[in-house]
């Protein structure tokens, strides 16, 4: 399974040019693990434009856009299995420490800035106590675990592995493989199970209210 990712980081400029960042992702064997050392070690391109060269189409040429590129980094995709608990007496985890995540769903950063609005939640509720840092992990800690477990299955592009399972990928009209209605259901329960259901987030609360501290 390959994927390519793009988006801009820059202002568009006199030209309509922008700086573009991209993720060109490629699946291998992971029987033995990641043997590498790092993140964000300097690859050559050449190792592996060769996996995108199918991807030519009217509106964007990949390969060309890989070719033109000054620099490309590899980075693993890997997680961690969830735990139990992320608390031990007065020390909890938190952010990617309690839940590391396949990056599929764009929540690893946002899900760390929810863990500090909840347990500062906790905190100002029961003071900075551990009775503070274990319902913080009561609320938390099993429903991020299922969240890390879905983004392993792919998180929301397990839309591209069904479309990878009924036609290789290969199709005239989307809707003859994979209709409209089973895509929205399909982002609809991940969004839910992310917290990303707009709907819910608009009605509920603040975490904390505006001016709170703890004394």
């Amino acid at each position: 399974m390959h994927r390519f990712i793009q988006y801009p980081i820059s202002h568009v400029d006199a030209d309509g040019m922008a700086l573009i960042n991209w993720i060109a992702e490629v699946t291998v064997d992971n029987v033995d693990g990641w043997q590498e050392e790092g993140w964000f070690r300097a690859v050559e391109i050449e190792d592996f434009i060769h996996h995108f060269e199918g991807f030519r189409y009217d509106w964007l040429d990949v390969p060309e856009m890989l070719a033109d590129a000054d620099c490309a980094y590899e980075n693993p995709m890997i997680d961690r299995d969830p735990v139990s608990t992320w608390v031990d007496r007065r020390v909890s985890l938190i952010g990617d420490a309690a839940h590391a995540m396949y990056p599929t769903g764009s929540n690893g950063a946002s899900q760390a800035i929810v863990d500090v609005r909840v347990i500062g939640a906790a905190m100002l509720e029961r003071g900075v106590t551990p009775d503070a840092i274990n319902a913080y992990d009561a609320k938390l800690c099993g429903p991020i675990s299922e969240l890390v477990l879905r983004n392993r299955g792919a998180g929301p592009f397990g839309l591209l592995n069904l479309l990878d399972e009924r036609c290789g990928g290969v199709f005239d009209d989307i809707e003859d493989v994979l209709p409209e209605a089973e895509r929205r259901d399909f982002m609809a329960k991940y969004k839910a199970a992310a917290g990303f259901a707009i709907e819910t987030l608009n009605a509920s609360p603040p975490t904390i209210s505006r001016n709170r501290r703890i004394h």
